[in-house]
C-alpha cells in the first residue's frame, strides 16, 4: 500500500533533493507531496501517513506545525554530510577565513555546529544568508547546495553539495510508517556506511571537548543579551560580542577577574546570594541594564555563575511585543485622514487643526454629536503620530459597568477576585504602552475611575486590581464624548481635574446639518463601500438636503442602506424612510407602490394625544414635548410598557425596525432623555438600559 508523505522543507531546491532521495530510497511505496517555506506555505495541507517537516529553524515553523493535526505522525527531520563531502573541506588550510552560506542564518549556524560536530574546527567559518546586507569579508565561500546566494565578489567557491538524512531520521521515518522491512534492507545499510558518522567516532570523541567549546560560543553568539561566565575564583572564562557591546569588553577579558574587566559588576555579584538566581537594574555607561547572575552546581557543589546582561530599553520592547501576542488581537489603527470625506470649511479645519496635534504627545479630547466620525478622528490622528507603528486600543467607557471597565482598563492580579483568571490579565493600558488608548463616550466612566485615569496621566504609572505592583505606562490618550462635559464639570457630575488634564487640545467636529456641502460627497462613499449606485430624483435629493439628521454620519449610512434594498435605480419622495417624510405631510410604506394619503400611524397617535390632552396635564405636556413625533413616543413608552428588565437603545431601534419604524440610536436617546425629564423613564448608565417608572407605566397605558 502506498503511503502518502507530506514534506515542507525550508527551500525549494533541498525540497526536490529529498523528494529524489526518499524514492531511491523507499521506490513505489511512497507519494511524496512537497512544499517550502521559499515558495510560500499554503493555508493547509493536505491530509497524509506521515508529515515531514525540515523548515524547524525558519519563522514560521509554529505556522507550519498548527497545520498538522495532532493525531497525525510527524518526524522533524535532522540533517548530516556524507564522508565525501568533508574530504575538499579537509584539503582546506588550517585558519582559514570562510563564509558559510546557506538559506537563512540559522541555517547557517546550524550547518557550521554539524561540521564542527564531525570535526571540521580548523576553518574559521562565518554563518551568512541572503539577507544579510553586508556578508563579512572572506577569501572562500563554503556552501551545501545553495552556491546562488554566494555573495558577488567572492572568487572561490566550495559547494559540498546538500545535506543527507541522519540515520536517526531515517530510522523514525520507517518505524512510524510501519516499514520494518527497511531496517533490514541492504540500501539502508549501504545509506548507513555513506555517512560521515559511522566511520568517524573515534575522530569525535577526541574532539569532543572542542566541540563542546565551539557549541557554547555558537549558543552565546546567537542569544539577544550578553552573557558572561565566571568560576569561583571570580574569573571570566566566557564572553560574548553582546556583552562586549553593552558593557565596552574586549576579548581578552577572558582568564582575568571579572573586577578588571567589568568594574562594579563584581560588587553586584557579591552582594547577591551565591545559591540562587538574583536580578537587578544597573546603570552601565548612563545606560539602564538589567543583570542577572544564574549560579552554577556541579553534584551539589557551586563552579560559578553565568551573568546575563540586557538592556531594560530592548527588555521593555521584546515585553510589549509578548503582550500582543498573548492578547490575540490586533490593535492598529484602521483609518487615516484620507478616509474622512468631506470639503465644507469646517470639516477642512478640524482635519487641519488633528494633523497638527497628531505630531505632540499630549491628550486630546474629541466632542461632538453621536455619529459625526469621533473615532475616526482618533484613529487617523494615531496613525499621523509617531506613535503609529505601536498599538491603538479603543474602549467605549459607557458600555460596561464600573467594576468590569475597571479590570478592562488596568488589568488584575491572580486572585484578585472570584472568577479571576489564573495568572491575572494584562488591562487596555499596558497593551496601548507606546501606543494610543481610545477612551470613548468617557462621560460615562465613574468618579471613582476618573481619579485613577488622573493618576496614570500625571504619573505615567498604573497598578493591576487587587496588585500591589506599580507598572510605568507610556500611553497617549484620546478620549471622546457626545456630552456638554464642561456642563456635567459645572454639575459636578465630572472632575474637574480630569477635564482640563484631558482638554490640553480639544477638537470639536462639526454635525452633518452644518456640513451641507459634504452630505452627497459621503453618500457617494458609502454607497461605494455598499456596492449600491442608486440615484435620487429631484424630490427625494430636496428632503435629503433639508432633513435635520439628528443621528449625523451614522443616520445616513443607516439610511443609505435602507435604500439599497427598494432594489430601484431612482430613489423617488416615497421610498425614503417614513422619518424623513413627515415634516412633508407624506406617508408610504416602502416596496407598496406610490405615496398615499391614508392616516399614518404618526396621525392617529397626534389623535391620541390631543385626546388625552384633556385628561391630564402630564399627557398635555408629553404632548408638547413630542410635537410632531407622537408616534415615535408612543413607541417608546409601549416598547418600554411590554419589557420587564429594561430595554437599551440598540434594542428599541432594532424593535422600531421590525416594526417599520425607522429610528436611529441618536433620536432614541433625546426621546428617552426628555421623557426622563418629565419623570416617565429612568435611564441607566453602560448596560443597564432605560425603564418606565410608575408614572410612565400610567401614561404608557393610555395611549
Amino acid at each position: 500500500m502506498t503511503k502518502q508523505i507530506v514534506m515542507v522543507t525550508e527551500g525549494a531546491a533541498s525540497a526536490g533533493f529529498y523528494n529524489s532521495l526518499l524514492l531511491d530510497l523507499f521506490g513505489s511505496t511512497l507519494q511524496l507531496h512537497n512544499f517550502s517555506i521559499e515558495e510560500g506555505v499554503p493555508e493547509s495541507l493536505p491530509d497524509g501517513d506521515l508529515y515531514l517537516i525540515g523548515a524547524t529553524s525558519s519563522n514560521v515553523f509554529s505556522y507550519v506545525i498548527s497545520l498538522i493535526p495532532s493525531s497525525k505522525n510527524i518526524v522533524l527531520i535532522t540533517l548530516t554530510f556524507q564522508k565525501s563531502q568533508l574530504e575538499p573541506l579537509q584539503q582546506i588550510p588550517q585558519g582559514t577565513r570562510a563564509l558559510l552560506v546557506n538559506l537563512s542564518v540559522n541555517m547557517a549556524i546550524e550547518t557550521i555546529a554539524e561540521l564542527n560536530r564531525l570535526g571540521i574546527t580548523h576553518i574559521n567559518m562565518i554563518p551568512a544568508a541572503p539577507n544579510m546586507q553586508e556578508p563579512p569579508a572572506a577569501e572562500l565561500v563554503i556552501t551545501p547546495g545553495e552556491r546562488r546566494y554566494a555573495p558577488a565578489g567572492v572568487s572561490r567557491i566550495l559547494d559540498i553539495g546538500s545535506r543527507v538524512f541522519t540515520c536517526e531520521t531515517l530510522t523514525e521515518i520507517a518505524l512510524k510508517l510501519g516499514y520494518t522491512w527497511f531496517l533490514r534492507s541492504k540500501k539502508y545499510h549501504a545509506y548507513l556506511d555513506m555517512l560521515v558518522e559511522s566511520g568517524q567516532s573515534v575522530a569525535m570523541l577526541r574532539l569532543e571537548s572542542l566541540r563542546m567549546e565551539n557549541y557554547l560560543d555558537m549558543l552565546m553568539s546567537a542569544l539577544d543579551m550578553g552573557v558572561l561566565g565566571v568560576n569561583t575564583t571570580g574569573e571570566v572564562f566566557a564572553a560574548n560580542a553582546m556583552a562586549q557591546t553593552i558593557i565596552g569588553m574586549s576579548r581578552e577579558v577572558i582568564g582575568r577577574t571579572l573586577h578588571e574587566a567589568a568594574p562594579g559588576i563584581d560588587q553586584v555579584i557579591l552582594q547577591e546570594s551565591k545559591d540562587k538566581r538574583a536580578s537587578k537594574l544597573i546603570m552601565i555607561n548612563g545606560s539602564p541594564i538589567t543583570i542577572s547572575t544564574v549560579p552554577v552546581f556541579w553534584q551539589g557543589d557551586p563552579v560559578g555563575c553565568f551573568v546575563l546582561l540586557q538592556r531594560f530599553t530592548d527588555e521593555e520592547k521584546r515585553q510589549h511585543q509578548f503582550r500582543l501576542q498573548l492578547c490575540h488581537r490586533g490593535y492598529k489603527s484602521k483609518y487615516t485622514f484620507d478616509d474622512i470625506v468631506g470639503e465644507s470649511p469646517s470639516i477642512v479645519r478640524a482635519k487641519n487643526v488633528a494633523r497638527k496635534m497628531a505630531q505632540t504627545d499630549s491628550s486630546i479630547l474629541l466632542t461632538g454629536e453621536s455619529g459625526t466620525g469621533k473615532e475616526l478622528f482618533a484613529h487617523s490622528i494615531h496613525w499621523a503620530s509617531t506613535r503609529r507603528d505601536m498599538s491603538f486600543v479603543a474602549i467605549n467607557c459607557g458600555a460596561l459597568p464600573e467594576s468590569l471597565l475597571e479590570s478592562e482598563l488596568f488589568g488584575y492580579a491572580e486572585g484578585a477576585f472570584t472568577g479571576a483568571k489564573k495568572g491575572g490579565k494584562l488591562g487596555l493600558f499596558e497593551y496601548a504602552h507606546k501606543g494610543t488608548l481610545f477612551l470613548d463616550e468617557i462621560e460615562g466612566m465613574s468618579q471613582n475611575l476618573q481619579l485613577k485615569l488622573l493618576r496614570v496621566l500625571q504619573e505615567k504609572e498604573m497598578m493591576r486590581v487587587g496588585d500591589d505592583r506599580i507598572i510605568a505606562v507610556d500611553v497617549r490618550i484620546i478620549a471622546a464624548s457626545n456630552e456638554n462635559i464642561l456642563n456635567m464639570v459645572r454639575q459636578g457630575a465630572f472632575r474637574r481635574d480630569l477635564y482640563y488634564r484631558l482638554n490640553t487640545l480639544p477638537i470639536n467636529i462639526p454635525p452633518l446639518r452644518d456640513r451641507e456641502e459634504d452630505l452627497f460627497l459621503i453618500m457617494e462613499a458609502i454607497q461605494r463601500k455598499l456596492g449600491t449606485g442608486f440615484r435620487l430624483s429631484p424630490q427625494a435629493r430636496e428632503i435629503f438636503r433639508s432633513y435635520c439628521w439628528d443621528g449625523n454620519v451614522r443616520e445616513l449610512i443607516n439610511i443609505v442602506e435602507y435604500l439599497r434594498f427598494a432594489d430601484k435605480d431612482l430613489i423617488e419622495a416615497q421610498d425614503l424612510p417614513q422619518i424623513m417624510l413627515e415634516k412633508y405631510g407624506v406617508f408610504s410604506m416602502p416596496f407598496l407602490g406610490p405615496a398615499t394619503t391614508a392616516t399614518p400611524p404618526a396621525a392617529e397617535a397626534k389623535s391620541l394625544f390631543r385626546q388625552s390632552d384633556q385628561q391630564s396635564d402630564a399627557l398635555a405636556a408629553l404632548g408638547q414635548v413630542a410635537g410632531g413625533k407622537e408616534e415615535a413616543y408612543t413607541f417608546v413608552l409601549q416598547t418600554l410598557l411590554a419589557a420587564v428588565a429594561g430595554l437599551g437603545r440598540g434594542a428599541l431601534c432594532q424593535t422600531a425596525r421590525e416594526q417599520g419604524i425607522y429610528l436611529t440610536e441618536q433620536e432614541v436617546r433625546g426621546i428617552l432623555i426628555r421623557l426622563n425629564e418629565l419623570g416617565l423613564v429612568s435611564v441607566s448608565r453602560g448596560r443597564g438600559g432605560s425603564r418606565l417608572t410608575k408614572k410612565g407605566a400610567a401614561i404608557a397605558t393610555r395611549l
